[in-house]
């Protein structure tokens, strides 16, 4: 070992290319390892940058007086929302109440001979609400101009919350369409 170390430095004495060879490795090796010692400050800087706007922020909320303000119109608001939801003890019961107030409409518009009513599988809770019950129907009727601007019109003015999904009018020998329409129910509680 000693040996070839000896004849290492030997030959580093003698041969400049060989010791501009190693210098220029070594110059690269510390340029390599400048350049990553920069980009660790690089990313430290801006998490600290992050860090300080985060930390204004929360300190401009806690500065901020008008939560009980906020919470009072959020309930408000809530309260005025929970009004709009219709009313039933169970899921099937929830079903039952707006087929029968679809069924209703349906009369009452004179949009009976042909159409069909099918309230979707079951009454879905809502992600994040499971006291929210949702009920889908979907009706096909023959379409004319004057029941379908009716039974729009009567979903439109009830005081209840029904969402209208989706409304397709089929052209055809005898026209048709599809309406798909959501009641939101509260559940007892």
């Amino acid at each position: 070992m000693s040996k070839t170390l000896s004849s290492l430095t030997i030959e580093l004495r003698q041969n400049p290319r060989l010791r501009a060879g190693l210098w220029l490795i070594a110059a690269i090796l510390i340029g390599y390892v400048v350049i990553l010692l920069n980009d660790y400050q690089v990313k430290l800087q801006l998490e600290h940058k992050n860090a300080l706007n985060q930390l204004n922020q929360l300190q401009t909320i806690i500065n901020q007086t008008q939560w009980l303000e906020r919470a009072t119109q959020a309930n408000a608001l809530r309260n005025q929302l929970e009004v709009k939801f219709w009313q039933a003890n169970t899921k099937g019961l929830a079903q039952a109440t707006f087929q029968e107030w679809l069924n209703t409409e349906m009369k009452r518009v004179q949009m009976i001979e042909g159409a069909y009513l099918r309230i979707m599988d079951s009454a879905l809770e809502m992600p994040n609400y499971p006291e929210v019950w949702k009920v889908t129907a979907r009706i096909d009727a023959p379409f004319t101009q004057q029941s379908l601007s009716r039974l729009l019109l009567a979903i439109a003015e009830q005081p209840l919350l029904i969402v209208t999904e989706r409304l397709e009018i089929r052209h055809s020998n005898t026209p048709r369409f599809t309406l798909i329409v959501s009641a939101y129910f509260k559940a007892p509680g």
